[in-house]
């Protein structure tokens, strides 16, 4: 192989009789103060990359519509609750669906009278309930807002669409599925179900005013139940729309270990 020298004199050859030059520049001193910056940029950009890859890893949400038990009319009858929605989710993902509930599905103040003690009620069949699945910890929001256009229809409208104007998004939680039994036309919003043996009473979110809301828990992994509906006066009749938007991100525990964990299997290859 000739001498960087003698390439250049080859070069410089070569352009006397016309043909361009290649140029081949002098070797110098690498700047040593630089290549070190540079080393340390690129050890802190895997560092940064091994720790947050396992936080920002998402997985695939399934939404179905429909019962993980569907119900049986009987005699007697079984299935439980009648879920509307099945959403199964891991620590980094997303969720989100529409429909329609009634106006006053999720509370009827009608049905009972809060002074005199007793437990206020919503309707379980103009309610949407959510069958929930978290397959690791996580920190779950859901949104719930009001969404025009929604398909709702009747025998006597196939194209008739839900209404907004008397959506005020309102939601119960419990831990657990119910799936053996008989339903009932009313539930507790806000507490145990006494014909739902099998869930437990987390959180609700009563809202009067608002066309969304939104509100987040710190879950651990396993089924729980979520109530959809409105509270509005008992005056609409007219369907109401929704969207509903599910979000999961690693609860702070689980975070930390991931962070832990990436950061020694970088040392580990270090050593």
């Amino acid at each position: 192989m000739p001498s960087h020298r003698q390439a250049r004199r080859a070069s410089c050859a070569s352009a006397a009789h016309g043909d361009i030059p290649t140029i081949y520049p002098e070797p110098t001193a690498l700047n040593k103060n630089h290549e070190t910056k540079m080393k340390k940029s690129m050890k802190h950009s895997l560092v940064t990359a091994l720790v947050l890859a396992p936080l920002l890893a998402a997985t695939a949400s399934t939404v179905t519509l429909g019962d993980p038990v569907p119900n049986t009319a009987g005699p007697p009858a079984e299935g439980g609750i009648g879920y509307r929605w099945t959403v199964t989710m891991a620590d980094h993902d997303a969720a989100t669906f529409q429909r329609h509930v009634g106006a006053w599905s999720w509370e009827d103040n009608s049905l009972f009278n809060q002074g005199a003690g007793e437990a206020p009620v919503g309707w379980t069949h103009t309610s949407d309930w959510v069958a929930l699945s978290l397959t690791a910890p996580a920190i779950f929001t859901l949104r719930l807002e009001r969404q025009e256009g929604v398909p709702a229809p009747t025998s006597g409208n196939p194209n008739a669409v839900a209404g907004t104007a008397s959506m005020f998004p309102s939601f119960s939680i419990w831990a657990g599925w119910d799936g053996d039994g008989a339903d009932n036309h009313t539930y507790n919003n806000r507490g145990d179900i006494s014909w739902a043996e099998d869930l437990s009473y987390l959180d609700h979110l009563d809202n009067s005013t608002l066309t969304a809301v939104e509100r987040s828990w710190n879950l651990p992994a396993g089924n729980y139940s979520i109530v959809l509906g409105s509270n509005a006066p008992a005056t609409d009749t007219q369907r109401q729309g929704y969207r509903a938007t599910m979000n999961t991100i690693p609860e702070p525990s689980a975070a930390a270990l991931a962070w832990l964990a990436a950061l020694a299997a970088f040392l580990r290859r270090r050593s």
